[in-house]
């Protein structure tokens, strides 16, 4: 479809590339569609200046990509995360700021089986423990400040990154919190840079950028480049990783030249939709002043809205499914095109009541840990790591992960080897082989089955080996092809579907190992936008989606807001649920709970309840739920 802009839109259009400008833009109101144009515009001029995309998200990423290729003059490098800037800007500089190389990060699945269980033992400390301070670490480095839990003793602390320091290193991996950390000092230090020649960066949602990410902007932009930042204070619901809507709000302040273009017309939500999200987002009274809320077009149809109460949990679970089941039958509306939001779902104590609900109606619904349970499967997570070692052979993470999944290979066979590679100050999987050569000296009994473990896994990668450039047939296909038998086991049927879908998101040029790295993300992305039904999330992994119609469930005092959160970042959040949809937008509480979510948030079991404080005074009155849906959809 043509790109038809708006009068907010054409004013961004007109915007000259050496300046500095902020695009303040609400949810729906074009800013990916007008990025994409801006950028086509100036790489038709003749004077071609070099530009790169950036984003927060992966999502956001393959949304502006898939944008791109709609509008061929728009088409440049492929665009980046944060993230993934950095890691690419360090890679063409090596040995810059001193991390293990090659750079490898640790899978959800490697840090939980691997990282946390040896690190916690070398550390003294519990997992539950060890995960705050890897939290508390890796705030420090997003903040650019100290973030001590006040929970942790000081020596625990110390103890911990000595023990962080002699793992990452044995292990071979990085945080991924630590790259922009990393390439911001380099920047500060003055290091002169390869990959950093743009006269423009794009920034897309930097709401959700932190004080280390600004930072790093700030510091590129004084070389001589001009950023561009787009996004949007009201959305800014990212504060685990140290992200406030100061960022966008002071920019300014941080670049005092710029020019503002605010994008208030959304071409998403309906009218009604329009006005309930707009009174809770006004209702935030640290928002900067004069700041309006959204506005529907002309062309917006009304939409439907409701507020619902139930009884009880078990009611609000059958409501919620009854509410689907009518938007599917009756208003002909997709699964695909339905979200159910919650504000936290910890052991699915939300969602699976309401799954429970949705399956005796009939109803799909997604599975949002698919992709981790899939790679999981021990023949999958096989497959992965001998792949790894295929690009690496000593890759440390890999060989412990082969000894994890080798049946009769403990923990204490892993710790011999770990005081082994601490000992000599070198690799885990250096150690494990060099040990392997010299015999096992004082290893465990396991060391035969291990012996066998990396006889046949050599023989396997030595009979192997990657192509130098990405095969025709993309990576996804050539490992489908090349992985057979029971060293590098064949990809499972679903895995190879996720594969074969991952090769036409991929970019090109990309070697196997970062292919590798990007199928538990990337593959996550597509399960959750491709899903065969109804996606069940929370509030927070839904930023980005649209859809015809969302119920935002648990609406209540004590689970929204939470009672620890903050007030306005929870305003915020509860904005971002609200407008996703185009047409139905539900929001469902309970008048009391007992079980398991009556413990959520602010705990109150069996205690009247009552819904939460951002929707009072509101357009849209409550009304009980049952009724609602009997006298919406009468039974005919």
């Amino acid at each position: 479809m043509p790109f038809d802009p708006t009068d907010e839109q054409r004013a961004v259009l007109q915007h000259d590339v050496r300046r500095h400008a902020r695009v303040l833009a609400g949810p729906g109101t074009g800013k990916s569609a007008t990025i994409v144009a801006l950028v086509g515009q100036l790489l038709a001029d003749e004077r071609r200046p070099r530009i790169k995309l950036l984003t927060f998200t992966r999502a956001a990423t393959a949304e502006l990509a898939k944008k791109l290729t709609e509008h061929p003059a728009a088409i440049i490098e492929r665009p980046s995360t944060i993230h993934s800037f950095a890691v690419s800007v360090l890679l063409r500089n090596h040995g810059v700021g001193g991390l293990p190389e090659p750079f490898r990060i640790a899978d959800g699945w490697e840090y939980k089986n691997i990282v946390r269980p040896v690190l916690a033992r070398r550390a003294r400390v519990g997992v539950h423990e060890l995960d705050r301070l890897v939290q508390e670490m890796s705030a420090g480095w997003e903040s650019l400040q100290p973030q001590p839990n006040p929970r942790v003793a000081p020596e625990v602390r110390a103890r911990f990154h000595g023990a962080w320091e002699e793992h990452s290193r044995a292990f071979g991996y990085t945080h991924p919190a630590e790259f922009p950390f990393v390439l911001r000092g380099a920047l500060r230090d003055g290091f002169d840079l390869q990959g950093l020649d743009y006269d423009l960066l794009v920034v897309d949602e930097y709401q959700d950028l932190n004080a280390c990410d600004l930072d790093m902007l700030r510091l590129i932009a004084a070389r001589g480049c001009a950023i561009i930042a787009a996004g949007d204070d009201d959305q800014s619901i990212y504060s685990f990783r140290m992200a406030a809507p100061e960022g966008i709000r002071r920019f300014p302040a941080d670049y005092p030249d710029a020019i503002d273009y605010p994008l208030t017309l959304t071409q998403r939500c309906a009218r009604n939709i329009v006005t309930w999200a707009n009174h809770v987002i006004l209702g935030d009274p640290d928002r900067p002043p004069g700041r309006g809320g959204l506005n529907p077009t002309a062309a917006a149809p009304l939409g439907v809205v409701a507020l619902l109460s139930f009884a009880n949990e078990q009611r609000e679970a059958e409501g919620i499914a009854s509410l689907v089941a009518h938007l599917v039958n009756d208003e002909r509306i997709p699964p695909t095109e339905i979200l159910i939001l919650l504000r936290g779902d910890h052991n699915g104590t939300f969602s699976n009541p309401i799954r429970t609900e949705l399956t005796q109606r009939g109803i799909p619904f997604s599975d949002p840990n698919a992709v981790e349970r899939l790679l999981a499967e021990p023949d999958n997570r096989r497959l992965l790591a001998v792949l790894r070692l295929l690009v690496h052979r000593e890759d440390s993470l890999a060989w412990a992960s082969l000894l994890e999944l080798a049946p009769g290979v403990g923990r204490t066979f892993s710790d011999y080897v770990y005081e082994r590679a601490r000992a000599g100050r070198i690799s885990f999987g250096s150690a494990l082989l060099r040990a392997a050569a010299d015999g096992f000296p004082g290893a465990p009994t396991s060391a035969r089955i291990v012996r066998e473990v990396i006889r046949g896994t050599n023989e396997w990668l030595d009979a192997h080996r990657v192509p130098d450039a990405m095969p025709a047939e993309r990576w996804g296909q050539w490992i489908g092809a090349t992985c057979v038998g029971k060293v590098a086991p064949a990809p499972s049927a679903e895995l190879r579907d996720l594969l074969a879908h991952l090769d036409g998101l991929t970019e090109t040029e990309q070697g196997l190992d970062r292919y590798i790295g990007q199928i538990g993300p990337l593959g996550r992305d597509w399960s959750a936008a491709q899903s065969p039904g109804v996606r069940i999330m929370t509030m927070v992994s839904a930023k980005g989606l649209t859809v015809r119609a969302t119920v935002v469930a648990g609406v209540e005092d004590g689970i929204v807001p939470r009672p620890e959160g903050d007030v306005a970042e929870e305003r915020r959040l509860l904005y971002v649920a609200m407008t996703r949809p185009r047409e139905h937008l539900y929001c469902t509480w309970a008048r009391s709970r007992r079980g398991p979510t009556a413990r959520a948030g602010r705990a109150r079991v069996a205690t009247p309840r009552t819904y939460a404080s951002f929707l009072r005074g509101g357009p849209v009155p409550s009304q009980e739920g049952t009724r609602y849906i009997a006298e919406r959809w009468p039974t005919r």
